[in-house]
C-alpha cells in the first residue's frame, strides 16, 4: 500500500494490520485489531526509552490508576519492540522471549485489574492470550511499512529462508531476478 493513498495514519495502519492478520492467519477481534492500529499510530509519536521493563512490571504503584498506566505501557512497549525489533534483539542481552513473557504478564494483569470494564478487559485478555501471534502480526506490519532504502542482499537472504511472497514481490520491484524453483539446502 502506498502511504500517500491513505487519508490518515489510522486508515493506513488499519489496512496494513488487516493484511498482516490475514497473512499470519490470526483471528483477532475487531477491538483487538483496532487496538493494534492505535498502538502503531501512537508509536509514530512517542519515543521509546531504554528503561528496563521487568522492574517496571514488578514495582508497586502508588494508586490503581498509575498501576494501570504502567501495565499498559509495559505491555504496549513489549509488543512493539518484539514485533518491530526482533532481529536486533538477537544481538542483545534480552531476547524476544523476554519481551513476550513481560508483555503477556502485563496485559494479563491489566485484564484482571479492569474486570468491570468489559470490552477493554476482553481486549487485554486477548492480547495476553495471543501475544506471540500478535508479535508476528507486528513483524509482518514492519515488513510492509519499511520505507527506508532496502538492503537488497538482506531482503534476498530473508526470502531464501522464508520464501515470503511479499518479500519476493518487493525484490522483483527492485529488479532482482528471483528463482522460485531453487531448492533450499
Amino acid at each position: 500500500m502506498d502511504v500517500t493513498l491513505a487519508s490518515s495514519v489510522d486508515e493506513f495502519f488499519h489496512e496494513v494490520v488487516t493484511d498482516a492478520l490475514a497473512v499470519i492467519d490470526l483471528e483477532a477481534s475487531e477491538p483487538a485489531s483496532w487496538y493494534l492500529v492505535g498502538l502503531l499510530g501512537e508509536m509514530t509519536r512517542v519515543r521509546l526509552t531504554d528503561e528496563p521493563l521487568g522492574p517496571k512490571l514488578a514495582q508497586p504503584a502508588a494508586d490503581a490508576g498509575e498501576r494501570v498506566k504502567t501495565l499498559k505501557e509495559v505491555g504496549d512497549t513489549s509488543l512493539y519492540v518484539a514485533g518491530f525489533f526482533a532481529e536486533s534483539l538477537t544481538r542483545s542481552l534480552v531476547d524476544v522471549d523476554y519481551y513476550v513473557s513481560i508483555g503477556q504478564s502485563a496485559y494479563s494483569q491489566l485484564a484482571r485489574s479492569l474486570g468491570a470494564q468489559k470490552t477493554i478487559t476482553e481486549v487485554y485478555a486477548e492480547l495476553a492470550e495471543k501475544f506471540p501471534s500478535f508479535v508476528e502480526v507486528l513483524a509482518e506490519v514492519r515488513k510492509r511499512t519499511d520505507f527506508a532504502t532496502p538492503d537488497v542482499a538482506k531482503l534476498y537472504d530473508i526470502w531464501l529462508r522464508t520464501r515470503d511472497e511479499w518479500i519476493e514481490k518487493k525484490l522483483r520491484a527492485l529488479g532482482v531476478l528471483v528463482d522460485v524453483d531453487k531448492v533450499i539446502q
